[in-house]
């Protein structure tokens, strides 16, 4: 066995050694989003393949705009192949994730630089320090942090598998996308094209990451190729597209950036042009003083893509600009990136070292990787001990509703909606990723309900088709405590349920229905203003609990249709409390029927009846979901053409 090969299997069994209990057993991080992603894996069904409402978060959204599916899809699929449950088969996926990162970063660098023995010693930096706390710390700052698990922490305990894979792939990417520059062959165009879909399949990070390693290495290659590699590079980055176009279709981009805006100190303003201005400064002057320093090109790249990743947690900590969203978290990428540097920088110098000092440093490097190993199993094991989720005060809540409740939207706090639909599906008011939230208005309403006073918070409740309010004091269990009055609703809303300080109280509505029929005027035009604009939705839901409006019956019949039976007269609609997408079609009869968006980002539709009324509406994804598949279907269709064509044997 060739020392490359040595050098990757260790690689692969200190990783596997120091997250082993991942593979054996749950545990229940219930501050974690890990019940989200398990929730999609084992209710998505054939969701990946077809447009599909998903009618389980934020009173229903597309479910390509529910998170990006590599990891999900994984999750479904490990756990049906090796027949154990959702949640051990989502911590296996992350498993997998952990060892792959330095594996991948490993097999770059030795193809790339022929050093077997470099690689393994920056895949081996990456995998037992955390570089990134002696620049931009988490915490305060401590020369101890630098030994500390970050990666490790941040996969098991926090929520960054799906960012993770995404960067464990980046090394994949940047190898093939070397190989398509330099040989300019289908060999390569392939995988790297595959490489380059599945990061961004795994995570959106992952998108933003392969442009800044391209952007690095049109920059070392040679100048009079800059054409034809800038060609190659948008025709991968194209086709790689066109495969996950589904899940990455124009409005989730405009939902991120409207989401990131909403954020303290977030969107793109002034201040991101400071940074980019900043950013373009430093770069020019790494690129002017780089050639002196080395003409090496896998080196150059390695100091462009740090200093690169380094500049945007680093802007955002040191100058509080950003011109990326969540820029802090570009930690990942910054750790990945300064391992290659580090190591690479210091091999000149390491080589040119008498032979005495080359063995001493490398007996401390084995030392202190030794210690490390020990160090971060025994943090693991503390981390993953077995914990029951099923006794959770998530799973207690959610059970309660699915037996109470059955079908009822309710809003429900923190981790509880993040973990309440791995338990039971339930139809929430909340539970998406604000990150990339279909409708600010939802997102608005969502923040009047925690933290605005009693009388708004109700308006917004009823008005959203809210059944049952969960909240969660200081005392308990839930993990995020985000309502600034849990107890404002005690003594104005019946309690139905309490325990552990996590109490559940009904919202009075005349119906349970999410249709109604109300005057066409009383429908609210235009979004509220703020969380305490409620005058326009007390005046709707003073229509919704009007006695003398008739009934509507409201009844899903699968996922994508909603069937409305009720009677209407002219001069009156029918509210739907439905999230609005242009997917929604609708006809009563066989008389088509316009349905539009209210101010409150719900369907409503006037009817045009006079007596009985049967509405029916579909979903169908919209024009712009239906060709993101159809541009889908062909790209695959040209890549498996393309496949077979050059598996052929030439005559």
């Amino acid at each position: 066995m060739s020392l490359g090969l040595l050098a990757a299997v260790a690689l692969v069994w200190i990783n596997a050694y120091i997250c082993r209990d991942l593979w054996s057993h749950p545990t229940a991080y219930m501050n974690s989003m890990h019940g989200f992603w398990i929730a999609l894996a084992s209710r998505a069904g054939d969701s990946w393949f077809h447009p599909v409402w998903w009618p389980y978060w934020d009173m229903g959204i597309p479910f390509e705009f529910t998170y990006a599916p590599l990891v999900p899809a994984l999750t479904a699929a490990w756990a049906s192949l090796g027949r154990v449950s959702d949640s051990l088969a989502f911590q296996s996926v992350t498993g997998v994730v952990y060892c792959l990162g330095p594996l991948s970063l490993f097999a770059m660098a030795w193809v790339l630089t022929r050093a077997p023995g470099a690689s393994f010693l920056a895949a081996l930096f990456y995998s037992l320090t955390a570089i990134t706390n002696l620049i931009v710390p988490d915490d305060r700052f401590s020369l101890a942090h630098f030994w500390d698990a970050r990666r490790f922490y941040l996969l098991t305990v926090w929520d960054d598998t799906p960012h993770a894979a995404a960067l464990a792939l980046l090394p994949f990417a940047i190898l093939f996308l070397v190989l398509s520059l330099r040989e300019r062959r289908f060999r390569y165009y392939i995988p790297a094209t595959l490489a380059i879909a599945l990061m961004a399949a795994a995570s959106q990070f992952g998108i933003i990451d392969i442009m800044l390693a391209a952007l690095c290495l049109l920059f070392v290659f040679r100048r009079h190729d800059y054409g034809r590699n800038i060609a190659v590079t948008l025709g991968l980055g194209a086709f790689a597209y066109a495969l996950v176009a589904p899940f990455l279709p124009p409005s989730l981009w405009s939902a991120i950036a409207q989401a990131s805006g909403t954020q303290p100190g977030g969107g793109f303003s002034l201040g991101s042009i400071t940074g980019i201005a900043v950013v373009a400064l430093g770069w020019a002057l790494v690129w002017r003083y780089l050639p002196r320093w080395t003409t090496d090109w896998t080196l150059q790249f390695f100091a462009l893509f740090a200093y690169l990743t380094a500049s945007i947690p680093i802007l955002f900590a040191w100058m509080n600009r950003q011109f990326l969203p969540q820029p802090g978290r570009y930690k990942f990428e910054m750790e990945l990136a300064l391992s290659l540097l580090v190591v690479f920088g210091l091999r000149s110098w390491f080589l040119r070292a008498p032979r005495s000092l080359q063995v001493t440093s490398i007996a401390l490097v084995v030392a202190f990787a030794g210690e490390q190993i020990v160090s971060h199993r025994k943090f693991a094991k503390i981390v993953l001990q077995p914990r029951d989720e099923t006794e959770t005060i998530e799973a207690r809540t959610t059970r309660w509703i699915a037996q109470n409740l059955p079908g009822a939207r309710v809003m429900l706090p923190g981790s509880i909606a993040q973990w309440a639909d791995d338990f039971a599906p339930i139809p929430q008011f909340s539970g998406s990723s604000w990150s990339q939230a279909a409708s600010q208005v939802q997102q608005r309403g969502l923040a009047a309900i925690l933290n605005s006073g009693p009388r708004q918070a109700l308006a917004w409740l009823q008005a959203y088709g809210v059944s049952a309010v969960a909240t969660s004091g200081p005392k308990s269990q839930e993990a995020w405590k985000p309502f600034s009055q849990p107890a404002k609703f005690e003594g104005l809303l019946p309690v139905l349920w309490r325990a552990d300080d996590v109490t559940i109280y009904q919202v009075p509505r005349r119906s349970n229905s999410l249709a109604h029929v109300v005057p066409a005027g009383s429908i609210v035009k235009s979004a509220p203003r703020s969380t305490d604009d409620v005058s326009a939705i007390e005046a709707y839901v003073k229509a919704l609990d009007d006695p003398s409006a008739p009934a509507a019956e409201f009844q899903w019949q699968g996922r994508n249709r909603i069937l409305i039976r009720t009677s209407a007269a002219a001069g009156q609609a029918i509210s739907v409390q439905v999230s609005y997408h242009p997917g929604w079609h609708a006809h009563s009869g066989k008389r088509p029927l316009s349905v539009k968006a209210d101010g409150l980002g719900l369907l409503w539709l006037e009817p045009d009846c006079n007596g009985s009324c049967d509405v029916q509406l579909d979903y169908d994804g919209g024009w712009e979901l239906r060709l993101c598949r159809y541009l889908s279907y062909a790209a695959l269709l040209l890549l498996a053409g393309v496949v077979v064509l050059r598996a052929m044997p030439r005559r």
